[in-house]
Order: structure tokens, then C-alpha cells, then sequence
């Protein structure tokens, strides 16, 4: 007779975010038709606020012509669980994946929305 001792399993805690904050998303265009101006976009990760991460859209670039640094841009910032969408508004959600994203520390959740469609008919 063998006495076992069951330890509890520990949880999978899930993985670190990664030191990076700043990704390269693609580009886009900006200015009327004719004279379009290409922006390169990248996603950047922000802090912790009231247990809410927040993302941003930025691009790099001057304010003024005339001026010798390169300042980062905000274009638009969303909570974690709205980056998907965000990303959509600016024509991007196919250059990502969402498999990307979980490697970026984005630890937001999809609500995927779909018609349910019976098999069967009703009789």
C-alpha cells in the first residue's frame, strides 16, 4: 500500500509582454487624391490605466518644415479589446494577424458576431 499525495496543478500564467512597444504596422496614404503623401504606421503599446491597456496608431514626423527633429504622432488611440477595429478603420486588418498581435502583448479579446443558421428546418 502506497500512499500518493495529488498536488495541485499550477496554472499557466501567461507569457511576459515583450520589451518591444513600438511595432511596424504598414503605410498609408494621406492627402487628396492626386497629391497622396505615403505615412509609415506603427502600433505602440501603452501603460496600465485604471486596469485598462491602451493602444495607439502613430507615425513619425515633423511639425514644422523648418524644424530638425522627428517627433512620434498620435493618430488615434482605442482600449486593448478595440485594436482589431482600430486597425480596420485604417485598412490594416489584413497585414496583421491576430496571432501577431498576441506576440505584440496585446492580451485584448475578439466578439466575433455571426447568423445561426439552422440544419435541420423546423417542422
Amino acid at each position: 500500500m502506497t500512499n500518493v499525495i495529488p498536488f495541485p496543478r499550477k496554472d499557466q500564467s501567461p507569457s511576459p509582454l515583450p520589451r518591444q512597444r513600438v511595432f511596424y504596422i504598414g503605410y498609408w496614404y494621406v492627402g487628396p487624391v492626386l497629391c497622396q503623401e505615403v505615412q509609415t504606421l506603427y502600433l505602440k503599446r501603452k501603460g496600465l490605466k485604471n486596469g485598462k491597456r491602451y493602444w495607439s496608431v502613430i507615425t513619425y514626423g515633423k511639425y514644422d518644415e523648418s524644424d530638425n527633429r522627428t517627433y512620434s504622432i498620435e493618430i488615434e488611440q482605442c482600449e486593448e479589446n478595440d485594436v482589431p477595429d482600430m486597425l480596420e478603420s485604417f485598412d490594416l486588418d489584413n497585414k496583421v494577424t491576430l496571432s501577431e498581435l498576441a506576440d505584440m502583448g496585446w492580451r485584448g479579446r475578439v466578439m466575433y458576431s455571426a447568423d445561426i443558421v439552422p440544419l435541420k428546418p423546423e417542422q
